[in-house]
């Protein structure tokens, strides 16, 4: 059975018991105004009923002695008397009436019983008041014996016992009312006892239902669950209890077979391509390492031949200025000639001095002389060297730092050549001091840079497209040159427009030493 098909019995069950004890709570209330009602009246009409007696007898008293002593205030007492009858007989009447409505006709013989005690009571008078016709007291022994066999037959006899009877039937009402509403008070409360009794019997069932049919499947769910997620997928799903947890089961079980076989085909397929990229990390670590190995023969090579060529070119240079010195006894042609020759050897000579720096620096073998030295006395000695004008802005105090005094005065010639190769005629260094790093900025008022051109500036022979007019002396090898001696001092090199216009170098420098050396080879 479904737990929703059971649980709603159980609700509808509970629910009609609780009505019913509702039901039965009201009933109880409206019976018992009933039964309080009815013995009311019938204690009310038992009072009325004694009124009745003694204001009975209190009349035949006051005619008797009118009879014996005399009439001595006009028969008023005796008329008071009888209005008081009358209005109690009509109150008795009232209450029989009450009576019926409320219990049907089984009170009609109390109205007869009444309408009886009222024409005996109508005799009575009459007879007394033929005796007293004469209007003088009874004087004679006829008279007295009438008078008495009146009291005792009609009165004492007749009436009196009709009365008793009739007080009689209401104390027997009383009893009888109070009698049937102790019954129905016991059945009542042996009904309420049994809707109670119910109703715990229900809710335990219910209890008992919840827990065998929804609290411990739902604790086996929990399980299962816990189960799937910790993978273990073989273990079977059994939770039991209503249908829809028993239809779980069988929806759980088929998850698991499920899950079961796809972590098969998953984990099957996991370590092929584990074994896919083992090979393929393999094969990608070998074009690695040959990477390496023919970017470190570049580089090497690289070295080589830079360092190899110095040393022809240093003889070229020194034959044609040997050469040079006797030119007079030379034509002007090869004079002239000679002069090509050596110049060409010097700039041949710049870029295989400038390829060599860059080179070791890339294989880790670019050496530094470091030493504490004052940074303004380096850009001094590089404008120094450099054959044109530069404003220059330095701190007032010494601005020291660990460096290659050569080879940060080389950076800082070589970004002013080429801001003159590449800018304006207007060339500014900026020296500033930081709390941990040494800046050095070189603004020219040229066209500057593009982005695109600022990503490349530092790539070996890459030359931008604002050269001037003598720009054709440039290696494009400056700012390579530039950035590998700055990096190697743990620096960085940064290309910035200027506020004017231009292009902004600066140069960052650590304070302190940072830089680890590779390798001390030259």
């Amino acid at each position: 059975m479904r737990s929703t098909t059971l649980f709603g019995i159980y609700a509808a069950v509970i629910i009609g018991l609780l009505g019913s004890l509702a039901w039965l709570t009201l009933y109880s209330l409206e019976k018992s105004r009933w039964w309080d009602a009815r013995t009311q009246l019938a204690q009310e009409s038992y009072g009325l009923h004694l009124q009745l007696e003694a204001n009975l007898y209190r009349l035949f008293k006051q005619h008797g002695d009118a009879l014996l002593i005399g009439e001595r205030d006009g028969g008023e007492a005796e008329a008071e008397l009888q209005t008081k009858i009358e209005v109690i007989i009509a109150d008795i009447r009232n209450v029989i009436g009450r009576e019926i409505q409320m219990v049907g006709e089984e009170e009609i013989e109390e109205l007869e019983l009444l309408d009886d005690i009222e024409e005996d009571i109508g005799s009575v008078n009459a007879a007394i008041t033929s005796l007293a016709a004469t209007g003088d007291p009874i004087d004679t022994l006829v008279q007295i014996e009438r008078l008495a066999a009146l009291l005792d037959g009609e009165i004492d006899i007749i009436l009196d016992r009709k009365i008793e009877t009739a007080l009689e039937e209401e104390l027997e009402e009383v009893e009888e009312v109070l009698a049937e509403a102790a019954k129905f008070r016991a059945w009542n409360r042996q009904m309420v006892y049994a809707i109670l009794g119910a109703t715990v019997i229900m809710l335990v069932g219910g209890l008992l239902s919840f827990n065998r049919q929804i609290r411990k499947p739902i604790i086996r769910l929990q399980k299962s669950i816990e189960q799937l997620r910790e993978a273990n997928y073989s273990a079977s799903v059994a939770l039991g209890g209503s249908r829809e947890f028993r239809d779980l089961s069988g929806v759980l079980s088929s998850m698991g077979k499920s899950l079961a076989a796809r972590e098969a085909s998953r984990e099957e397929q996991r370590k092929k391509l584990e074994a896919t990229v083992a090979a393929r990390t393999a094969e990608l670590q070998n074009l690695i390492d040959k990477l390496e190995m023919g970017e470190e023969n570049r580089k090497q090579l690289m070295a080589d031949i830079s360092h190899e060529l110095r040393t022809p070119l240093a003889i070229i240079l020194g034959e044609t200025d040997v050469t040079l010195r006797t030119a007079d006894t030379l034509s002007e042609d090869v004079s002239d000639a000679l002069a090509r020759i050596r110049d060409s050897a010097k700039h041949t000579n710049q870029i295989v001095d400038d390829m060599l720096t860059v080179a070791r620096y890339e294989a880790g073998q670019l050496r530094l002389d470091r030493k504490e030295i004052d940074i303004r006395k380096i850009i001094r000695d590089a404008v120094a060297m450099f054959p044109g004008a530069v404003e220059i802005t330095n701190p007032d105090n010494p601005v020291r730092a660990p460096v290659d005094e050569v080879r940060l005065r080389q950076s800082v010639l070589a970004l002013l050549q080429n801001a003159r190769r590449y800018g304006g005629p207007s060339i500014k260094i900026v020296l500033q001091e930081g709390k941990n790093n040494i800046d050095i900025s070189i603004v020219d008022d040229g066209p500057g840079l593009s982005t695109s051109e600022k990503s490349r500036a530092f790539d070996r022979f890459f030359r931008g497209s604002n050269a001037s007019g003598d720009g054709g002396e440039g290696t494009g090898l400056g700012l390579p040159v530039v950035k590998s001696i700055v990096q190697a001092h743990g620096g960085t090199v940064a290309l910035e427009d200027a506020e004017t216009g231009g292009l902004r170098v600066i140069v960052s420098l650590p304070k302190k030493l940072r830089m680890k050396v590779v390798s001390a080879k030259a």
